[in-house]
């Protein structure tokens, strides 16, 4: 059984368990930041689009882009909280010590939360402009804003993941475009008021 170098070497001076800890700790929570920001952002920007195209009532967008950013960050605390205790319960089961794993992950109530905070976060950037802007520019400013943050988050990921930044980041636009625009066609098919 292989020691972690963050479990005790005395031949480790405190700066280096401190740099040790805070890679795993950066490794670790980039999976629940990514997951929640992502997630949520896409979600609430498909949510606000498809309502204020259905609606076209400032309060209706407001309202469900808020629920959903809401729910969507505890679901999905709640997802990483359940897949990290499983994950840890099976290799319990396994006899496989979390030293010998090559993967650094949070523990299952830290994971929770990371993604939790992360997804409530990305769910605020499609969200401000509408309770800052009529509801004409707040579309377009919350469009404009979720562009730019999903391309960062995605290049930010190409540049963690040594991919090339920029198509990570085009990446990230396609997915997330192909959510607003089905949350879109419902709103433009199902009017409502």
């Amino acid at each position: 059984m292989s020691s972690s170098p963050l479990v005790g070497d005395p031949n480790l001076t405190l700066q280096s368990t401190i740099a040790g800890r805070r890679a795993v700790l950066e490794r670790a929570t980039v999976r629940e930041i990514v997951m929640g920001a992502q997630d949520n952002l896409t979600t609430v920007l498909a949510v606000m689009l498809g309502v204020s195209i259905g609606s076209g009532r400032a309060d209706m967008v407001a309202l469900a882009g808020l629920s959903a950013a809401v729910a969507e960050a505890v679901s999905m605390g709640g997802v990483l909280y359940s897949s990290t205790r499983a994950e840890a319960a099976l290799e319990a089961r396994a006899g496989t010590d979390r030293t010998e794993t090559t993967r650094a992950r949070l523990a299952p109530v830290a994971s929770g939360v990371v993604t939790c905070l992360a997804a409530l976060l990305g769910g605020l950037v499609p969200l401000a402009p509408f309770v800052l802007l009529p509801l004409p520019a707040a579309i377009y400013a919350s469009v404009a804003a979720s562009v730019v943050a999903l391309f960062v988050l995605g290049s930010v990921i190409g540049r963690i993941s040594g991919s090339t930044w920029w198509r990570d980041g085009i990446r990230l636009l396609l997915v997330a475009g192909l959510a607003a625009l089905a949350s879109a066609a419902v709103g433009a098919a199902l009017r409502v008021g």
